[in-house]
């Protein structure tokens, strides 16, 4: 068999031979060496390099130089390693840094060192594998650029500080702040570029993070500055001493953010439309005083009357203004002190502290002349507000019972004034008619001709004939509620707009309703848009189950609108308008009733 030990020089001396010591260390070493003959060809590689290379040391001693193990043997791959390239480009050590390919395909980052031994035409190479550290580095490299790039791309001022509050870092919003480059302001105290209260309060903060090594955070408003900055300082601590080396500091405008939470507060414990407060405020300043030894307080609860015929008839907005008038009307007559509450769509309740049954009856008296005040200046809108009240003597007396003593107290109130407000209302209602343009007094008397001259063709008794003279007057009292531009539109209606048309019959309805002088027409009201072939509104009834008063109506205001005109149509002659209801007949109108109206109207 071949003997492939490798060749070995007899005339050069093996160090291995002489010296056990050395060999040991090469053996048990953990860096990867082998020595090479002059030609760079291995004669001993230790188990290290084995490793390393994934080669057994045997089949590469003497068979393999060591310089091939590195990445296509490109002296260029050489980096600059730890400092050891000189500004100039010449090398200072003979440590470099190469690709070094094991028997796996696989490459290694190495620093290879050579070096030369006593032993003539000896060489030590040392491959010490840094894969791992570079990888760690770029990692780290990376981290840092991410890094950076979060804290210049955020919004917030980011910098860094000593114990002395010197500058060591800024990002680019507190260097907009500062109105200075990095070079200017890193290096100069807070104190420099602050004032001394800020600066003060700043120091303080600074010192906290440094004696006690958690994070700590403080809002701070400029003296005369309405903007408000919360501050947020963190240690950064020293891996070996385990003391705080340095602060940084994240500073954020929270301005907006106070507003809304001081809007969010607000809303919790008032009302959002009157801006008093709520009722669930209410009920806590009820349960604290429940649980308080105070003998004397009054509690004072008002109802609006009228506020839902305001709303069914004139629209919620009116309504709204209503409620704001009532508001005003009961704030005005209280101290800041005193506890004033919307506790209810049209109720309010007042709690008042150390008040006397004089003084309680006292500040009734003045809500209703700030009401009184009210409907003098605004007439068509008048305000009617029941009051009641109760006073506590005993601390034992429950809040509850108090609230519910002065609650009855309005109700008995409100059973008396309730009719004569919503008759103010529905009156206010009535003069607006004809001021808002729904019927001029010639338009009116002129439809109530026509009806009457049905009516008494038809054969009506004279009381109904006098029920449909009224009718020919307020038929149409819904449309109050009805926007003008609507009303007056000159091109055709909308589906939405017709839809708010349509709401009026109802609304009509609702008014005639709570007036005294209306409501035995308010049915008729309701049903003089029927249809005869039930395609009407607003419930679509059909033939005589729409009452005769409404049927005579429909016919008499469809001929007075055709022969009138309207914003979006020009008037017909009379025998246009009778051909076209002789047209509708039986659909829309009663085919009677358009009959014997083409004989009263006729020529």
């Amino acid at each position: 068999m071949k003997d492939r030990s490798p060749t070995v020089d007899p005339t050069v001396t093996d160090p291995f031979r002489e010296d056990m010591i050395l060999r040991s260390i090469f053996e048990t070493s953990s860096i990867s060496i082998v020595i090479a003959d002059g030609e760079g060809t291995i004669i001993h590689a230790n188990p290290a390099f084995e490793r390393l290379s994934g080669y057994v040391r045997s089949t590469v001693e003497g068979t393999r130089k060591w310089a091939s193990f590195l990445l296509n043997n490109d002296l260029s791959k050489m980096k600059d390693y730890q400092g050891f390239i000189t500004d100039t480009g010449e090398i200072s050590s003979p440590t470099r840094l190469f690709g070094f390919l094991d028997r796996d395909g696989l490459v290694h980052d190495v620093c290879v060192t050579k070096d030369t031994m006593a032993s003539p035409s000896r060489t030590v190479i040392s491959f010490v594998d840094i894969t791992e550290i570079l990888e760690e580095r770029k990692a780290r490299s990376e981290s840092d650029a991410r890094y950076r790039s979060l804290i210049e791309s955020t919004e917030d001022s980011v910098y860094m500080v000593d114990r002395d509050c010197r500058y060591l870092f800024v990002n680019g919003r507190a260097l907009k702040k500062l109105n200075g480059g990095m070079e200017r302001i890193v290096g100069r105290f807070y104190g420099d570029l602050h004032g001394p209260e800020d600066a003060e309060e700043f120091a303080a903060a600074v010192n906290t993070v440094f004696e006690s090594g958690v994070s700590h955070r403080y809002e701070y408003t400029a003296r005369g500055n309405e903007h408000i900055t919360l501050r947020t300082l963190s240690p950064i601590i020293d891996e070996d001493s385990r003391a705080v080396k340095f602060v940084t500091v994240v500073s954020k405008d929270i301005t907006e953010l106070k507003k809304t939470e001081e809007k969010l507060k607000r809303l919790s414990l008032h009302d959002a439309l009157t801006g008093l407060y709520n009722r669930a405020y209410f009920e806590e300043e009820m349960h604290r005083l429940d649980n308080s030894r105070m003998e004397l307080v009054g509690i004072i609860v008002c109802d609006i009357d009228g506020l839902k015929l305001v709303n069914d008839t004139l629209g919620h907005n009116k309504g709204d203004e209503l409620l704001m008038a009532a508001s005003r009307a009961i704030k005005s007559s209280f101290r800041e002190s005193d506890v004033v509450a919307r506790v209810g769509g049209d109720e309010f309740a007042i709690l008042l502290v150390n008040s006397p049954k004089p003084k309680v009856e006292e500040i009734c008296m003045r809500i209703r002349a700030a009401m009184a005040e009210h409907n003098r200046k605004n007439p068509a809108l008048p305000l009617s507000i029941a009051i009641g009240y109760a006073v506590r003597h005993d601390p034992g007396q429950d809040m509850a019972e108090l609230y519910s003593e002065a609650d009855n107290k309005m109700y008995k109130e409100k059973l008396y004034s309730s009719q004569n407000a919503r008759n103010a209302i529905v009156r206010n209602l009535i003069s607006s008619v004809e001021s808002k343009g729904i019927a001029d007094p010639q338009a009116v008397r002129r439809f109530q001709d026509l009806t009457v001259a049905l009516a008494q063709a038809v054969g009506l008794p004279e009381e109904r004939v006098k029920d449909l003279r009224l009718l020919a007057r307020f038929h149409d009292i819904g449309n109050i509620s009805v926007h003008n531009r609507i009303l007056s539109k000159s091109d055709a209606l909308t589906d939405d707009e017709l839809a708010e048309i349509r709401k009026h019959c109802d609304i009509g309805h609702r008014i005639a309703q709570s007036a005294p002088e209306l409501v035995h027409i308010s049915d008729f009201i309701l049903k003089h848009h029927e249809w005869w072939n039930g395609e009407g509104y607003p419930l679509g009834l059909k033939g005589t189950q729409i009452p005769l008063e409404s049927r005579i109506i429909a016919v008499a205001d469809a001929y007075d609108a055709m022969t009138r005109g309207r914003p979006h149509k020009k008037a017909m002659t009379k025998e246009d308008a009778l051909a076209e209801l002789k047209k509708h007949a039986g659909t829309q109108f009663d085919p009677d009733l358009v009959r014997i109206f083409a004989e009263v109207a006729g020529p």
